[in-house]
């Protein structure tokens, strides 16, 4: 193979690999958020649908209501939320390998203008699902 076809071949490759990631990131991103909303909006059962088995065997609608409400306690209502960071992983403690982003949020609320949530998903079966969410 010619060079300079190489050479074109490898960039392509490179540019659609850059591509992938990013369009797998927004759609686990999109994900996060969409739960997140869901959670804002007191809609624990649609955020319990949203969620992966790996929250919601060990979770009811209604327990997941209490976890979220007991982490949230005294915040108020969410203001803004701006993504602060992205991590991937393939693994995650007790959970089977996967692909797995977890994304920290600087969330503002009515009662506390600071405040870190994190939100895991996971592809499970090509759809990103919650598996994941703590404040910090």
């Amino acid at each position: 193979m010619p060079k300079p076809f190489a050479l074109i071949l490898s960039a392509l490759l490179l540019a659609m690999t850059s591509y992938v990631q990013a369009s797998t990131a927004e759609a686990a991103e999109a994900a996060a958020l969409a739960w997140l909303e869901a959670i804002d909006q007191g809609e624990y059962e649609q955020a319990w649908e949203k969620s992966s088995p790996l929250l919601k065997t060990p979770l009811s609608p209604t327990m997941l209501q209490r976890v979220v409400t007991l982490a949230r306690n005294d915040l108020g209502s969410v203001e803004s939320r701006r993504r602060i960071r992205m991590s991937q992983y393939t693994s995650m403690p007790g959970a089977p390998r996967n692909d797995y982003k977890e994304f920290a949020f600087q969330t503002r609320f009515t009662n506390n203008q600071c405040v870190v949530e994190v939100v895991t998903p996971h592809l499970e079966e090509g759809t990103w699902r919650v598996s994941g969410y703590y404040v910090q």
